[in-house]
C-alpha cells in the first residue's frame, strides 16, 4: 500500500521530487523572469529619453524597439521549445540565456557601434531595432521555465511554482518602470541596459551549476519551412500597420525598393502568400511547428488564441499610457520618465501582490474561473479607462485592474497547457502557447501607434506667414485604444467559458470538468484514473 505522502515523492513529470533541486531552479527561474521583465519594461517609460536622443522620430519608430524584440521572440519561441524537447531542456535555456545576456550588454552600447560605421545620431535608432531583434531571441527563456516546473515539482504545487514566477514578473515590471524610468531620466537611457549586464552573467553560471536535464526528450526534427514562413508573414504584417498611417493604407508606390514601387497593399499581400504557405505547408508537415491536431483539442485552441488577445491588451494599455502620459501637450499631462514610472507602479505592486494568489486559486479549483476572472477583471479596467481619462490618477486606478486581470490570464494559461498535455510535448506546447502571446505583444504596441498616430490634429502656432504647423494627439485615438482592449478582453472571457476545467488533486492525479468523460491519461509512475469533476 502506498504512503499517504507518496504523491510528493514523484514529481509531475514522473521523476523523482528533490526539494532543495526544486527550490534552487524556482530562485533561478523567478530571478531569470525578474531580470528579462526588469529590461523589457524599463523601455517603456523610456520613450522619450529614446525620441530626444535619436532626434525625434516617429512614435510608430520608436514602438519597434519593443516590437523588433517581441517579433522575433514569437519566431523563436516554438523553435527553442521544439529543441528543448528534443535537446533537453537544461542545454537549450542556457545556450538563449547566453544569447540574451549579450546583447543585453551590446544594447547600451549602440549608438557607439552606430558611430563607428558612420551612422548618424538620428539613423543609429535602426542599429539599436537591430540588436533588440536579437536580443528577442531570449524570449525563448520563458516558456522552457514554465516547462521546466512540472520536471521539479510534484503535481499539486505546479500551479503555486508558477505563480510565484509570474510574481517575479510583476516585481521586475515594478523595478524597470521606476528603477528604469529614473536612470533613463537622470543618466539616459543606455546606462538602463548597463545596470543589467552584472546580473545577466551571474544567472548563466548560477543555471549551469543548478539546473538539472530534462528527463523526457523527443526525436522530432525542428520545422524551418514553417518556422521561416511564419516570421515573414508576421513581419511584414508588422511593417505593414506600422507605416499605413505615413506611406497610405491603399498608395501601391508609396515608397521605393531600388526601381521597383511599392506600399502597404503590396506588403499585406506579401504576409497573405506567407500565411497560406504556412498553413499549407504545416498541414502536411512531418512534425510542423503548428499542431492543427493539437489545435483542435478545445483547451489548446482557447489558450492559444486567448494568449493573443492577453498579450495585445498588455501592451495596449502600456502604450498608450506612456504615450499619453509622457506627451508634452494635451492631451497628455508631460511627466518624465520616473513619473511615469510611479504612475505605472501601482500596477506593477498590486500584480506582484496577487500573482501567488492566482496560482493558488488555479492549484485549488483549476484554471478555468481564474482566466475567466482575469479577463472580466481586464474589461472592466480597460472599460473604465475609455470612459475616465481625464487626470493622471484615474489612469493611475484604472490601469490597476486592466494590468492585475492580464497577469491571471497568464497564470491560468500556462497551467492549462501543463495540464492538457503530456510530459514529453510540454516544451513545445507552452512554446507554441508563449508564440501566441508574443504575437499579441508584438501587435500590440504597434496597433497602439498605429491608432493613436492615425487620429493626430494640426495645430497653428504663430502669425501668419511665419505660422508653424504641428501634428498633436487627439484624445480620440487614445479612447479608441482602450475601446479595443475591452472588446478583446470580452471576447476572450467568453472563449474561456468553453474550456476544461482540469486540475491536478493532493495525490498527483488530473481531475476533469463535469462534461469529460474520459478516463485521464497516465503519468509516469502512475496507474490511469478515472476524471472527476475539477469543482
Amino acid at each position: 500500500m502506498n504512503a499517504p505522502n507518496d504523491h510528493l515523492a514523484r514529481t509531475a513529470a514522473g521523476t523523482p521530487y528533490d526539494a532543495r533541486a526544486a527550490r534552487a531552479v524556482l530562485l533561478i527561474l523567478a530571478l531569470m523572469a525578474l531580470m528579462v521583465t526588469y529590461v523589457e519594461t524599463m523601455v517603456l517609460p523610456a520613450f522619450k529619453s529614446f525620441a530626444q536622443f535619436f532626434d525625434f522620430p516617429p512614435s510608430t519608430t520608436i514602438v519597434w524597439i519593443i516590437s523588433a524584440y517581441l517579433l522575433v521572440g514569437t519566431v523563436a519561441t516554438p523553435i527553442f521549445g521544439k529543441l528543448g524537447d528534443k535537446y533537453g531542456k537544461k542545454r537549450v535555456i542556457l545556450s538563449v540565456m547566453g544569447l540574451y545576456a549579450i546583447a543585453v550588454s551590446v544594447a547600451g552600447f549602440t549608438p557607439e557601434i552606430g558611430a563607428a560605421f558612420g551612422i548618424d545620431r538620428a539613423n543609429q535608432i535602426y542599429v539599436l531595432i537591430v540588436v533588440r531583434a536579437f536580443q528577442g531571441l531570449g524570449m525563448g527563456m520563458f516558456p522552457l521555465a514554465f516547462a521546466m516546473i512540472p520536471e521539479v515539482f510534484p503535481a499539486a504545487r505546479v500551479g503555486q511554482a508558477q505563480g510565484v514566477i509570474g510574481g517575479m514578473f510583476a516585481a521586475g515590471a515594478a523595478i524597470g518602470l521606476v528603477g528604469g524610468g529614473y536612470i533613463a531620466f537622470q543618466f539616459g537611457w543606455q546606462l538602463t541596459y548597463h545596470t543589467v549586464i552584472p546580473l545577466s552573467v551571474v544567472l548563466v553560471v548560477l543555471a549551469h551549476f543548478v539546473l538539472r536535464e530534462s528527463p523526457h526528450l523527443s526525436p522530432n526534427p525542428i520545422d524551418f519551412p514553417g518556422i521561416s514562413s511564419l516570421g515573414f508573414a508576421l513581419g511584414t504584417a508588422m511593417f505593414g500597420l506600422t507605416e499605413g498611417t505615413y506611406w497610405g493604407w491603399t498608395d501601391l508606390a508609396a515608397v521605393r525598393l531600388g526601381v521597383v514601387p511599392f506600399g502597404v497593399p503590396e506588403l499585406f499581400l506579401l504576409a497573405l502568400a506567407a500565411a497560406v504557405f504556412f498553413v499549407g505547408w504545416e498541414r502536411r508537415a512531418a512534425n510542423p511547428v503548428v499542431s492543427f491536431t493539437a489545435m483542435r483539442q478545445r483547451n489548446i485552441w482557447v489558450s492559444n488564441v486567448n494568449g493573443i488577445f492577453v498579450g495585445m491588451g498588455m501592451f495596449l494599455i502600456f502604450v498608450s499610457m506612456v504615450l499619453l502620459v509622457e506627451y508634452p501637450v494635451a492631451p497628455g499631462f508631460g511627466y518624465n520618465e520616473f513619473q511615469m514610472g510611479l504612475v505605472a507602479l501601482p500596477s506593477a505592486l498590486s500584480m506582484l501582490a496577487l500573482a501567488p494568489l492566482w496560482g493558488r486559486w488555479a492549484a485549488a479549483r483549476g484554471p478555468k474561473p481564474v482566466m475567466i476572472a482575469g479577463f472580466a477583471i481586464m474589461g472592466l479596467g480597460a472599460t473604465g479607462l475609455l470612459v475616465f481619462h481625464a487626470n493622471v490618477y484615474e489612469l493611475l486606478l484604472l490601469s490597476i485592474p486592466s494590468l492585475v486581470g492580464n497577469v491571471a490570464v497568464l497564470i491560468a494559461m500556462s497551467n492549462i497547457i501543463v495540464l492538457s498535455v503530456s510530459p514529453r510535448e510540454l516544451g513545445i506546447q507552452t512554446g507554441m502557447n508563449q508564440t501566441f502571446r508574443n504575437l499579441g505583444s508584438a501587435v500590440g504596441p504597434v496597433i497602439a501607434a498605429t491608432v493613436t498616430a492615425s487620429f493626430l490634429t494640426e495645430t497653428v502656432y504663430g502669425p501668419p506667414g511665419s505660422a508653424v504647423v504641428r501634428s498633436t494627439y487627439s484624445i480620440v485615438g487614445f479612447e479608441v485604444v482602450f475601446g479595443i482592449t475591452a472588446a478583446i478582453a470580452a471576447v476572450g472571457l467568453v472563449l474561456s467559458l468553453a474550456l476544461r476545467n482540469f486540475r491536478f488533486l493532493a495525490d498527483g492525479r488530473r481531475t476533469g470538468s463535469s462534461d469529460e468523460t474520459s478516463p485521464v491519461p497516465a503519468r509516469p509512475g502512475e496507474e490511469p484514473g478515472v476524471a472527476v469533476p475539477a469543482s
